[in-house]
């Protein structure tokens, strides 16, 4: 856990240059009040906009995954990832972006943190993780039309600094986590890398 503290504090500074923090949040706790995990610190930081969330904020157990759009590890567990969330009502699930496989999973990323200013966020999320096959440029215009998304103000709000820097931010903390690769979870205060079965992650829940 110091290792951790460490690479959070280095992270979280160099986060600080691009993009301020929750205006309740302050230095003070994230670095030195105990009495928060750290996996909560890491949804402090992060805008509301870069938080895609299924279940509500006072739930028992959280379940967050640093995932990228191409990964074919995510796709496979946001299956089981929503079936738990229809089962119980007592966890709640977040998803942040972790863009590592390709300059197009940055493009998606930066896609749906856009789409979640339309409050579309989780939707549009939901759908490019539900396409059959490979996604392509066809299919990804059928989503937007289908989930009544403004182009127009999508690739506005793409193009904007605080979009990239959102996206940007989760991947640090993804690294500072311990991150490898994608997915990786933390079921309430467990850090787990890569795929992990249905049945271990309910194991793990309160």
């Amino acid at each position: 856990m110091r290792y951790f503290k460490k690479l959070y504090l280095l992270i979280i500074i160099a986060a600080l240059s691009c993009l301020p923090l929750k205006a309740e949040v302050t230095v003070k706790e994230l670095f030195f009040d105990e009495s928060k995990p750290f996996h909560l610190k890491i949804i402090d930081v992060i805008p509301e906009q870069g938080i895609l969330q299924i279940g509500n904020d006072d739930a028992k157990n959280t379940i967050i995954e640093f995932m990228d759009y191409f990964c074919g590890y995510c796709k496979k567990v946001h299956v089981e990832l929503l079936q738990i969330a229809s089962e119980r009502n007592d966890t709640r699930i977040i998803f942040l972006q972790h863009p590592v496989l390709s300059e197009s999973s940055k493009l998606l990323a930066n896609m749906v943190v856009a789409a979640n200013m339309q409050n579309k966020g989780i939707e549009l999320h939901n759908a490019l993780f539900g396409v059959e096959g490979n996604l392509n440029n066809a299919k990804l215009k059928q989503i937007i039309e289908e989930l009544e998304i403004n182009n127009a103000k999508l690739n506005i709000d793409m193009s904007k600094d605080e979009v990239r820097n959102i996206v940007n931010l989760s991947s640090f903390l993804a690294n500072g986590s311990g991150a490898r690769g994608t997915p990786t979870f933390f079921v309430n205060e467990e850090l787990v890398v890569g795929y992990i079965s249905i049945d271990r992650m309910k194991a793990l829940l309160k």
